[in-house]
């Protein structure tokens, strides 16, 4: 369950434990700017509901693990470790849980196949992949007789058998 806590009038901290890690964001934002800052450390899932300690113009926040106690520190948009006896508990209050709800958008239904185009004298079709234009026809399963070739020095048609192209005179092959 993720928690956050207002650090300042336009300061918020969000924490979240996603099955061994746990996320920490800084969000901070005035008329026209925001800014994010985050990190992820590998912690273990939590045993307790994190607390946080206001200390001077920072603040301490606390999770504890199976594996241990985790301490950091924020200042600014800076999070830092810091050590565990800078844990001051009488200070400490617990952060509060905030609800996850569904996501505003729903899924998308699958595509239906794609029916075959016409525009103008093309056509085009996905089953097996053609594209037909005039007298050319592209495609993945088109028979090599229908695909027109083109000379590599002018581009003028040319056909399968040629060994000069009957634009340029370039020698084919």
């Amino acid at each position: 369950m993720p928690y956050s806590c207002e650090l300042g009038p336009s300061q918020k901290i969000y924490l979240d434990n996603a099955g061994p890690m746990t996320l920490i964001t800084l969000a901070s934002g005035s008329a026209g700017q925001q800014q994010q800052s985050s990190t992820q450390v590998h912690t273990g899932p939590w045993t307790e509901v994190p607390q946080i300690a206001r200390l001077g113009s920072g603040v301490l926040l606390r999770c504890v693990t199976a594996q241990g106690t985790y301490i950091w520190q924020i200042q600014g948009m800076q999070i830092g470790v810091a050590p565990t006896n800078a844990w001051v508990a009488d200070q400490a209050t617990p952060m509060q849980a905030i609800e996850v709800g569904p996501s505003p958008m729903s899924p998308m239904q699958p595509m239906e196949p794609m029916a075959p185009m016409r525009m103008g004298d093309m056509q085009m079709s996905m089953n097996p992949m053609t594209m037909r234009m005039g007298n050319m026809t592209l495609g993945l399963d088109a028979p090599a007789a229908s695909i027109q070739q083109f000379c590599t020095q002018c581009g003028g048609a040319i056909a399968p058998g040629d060994r000069f192209c009957g634009s340029c005179g370039h020698q084919l092959h």
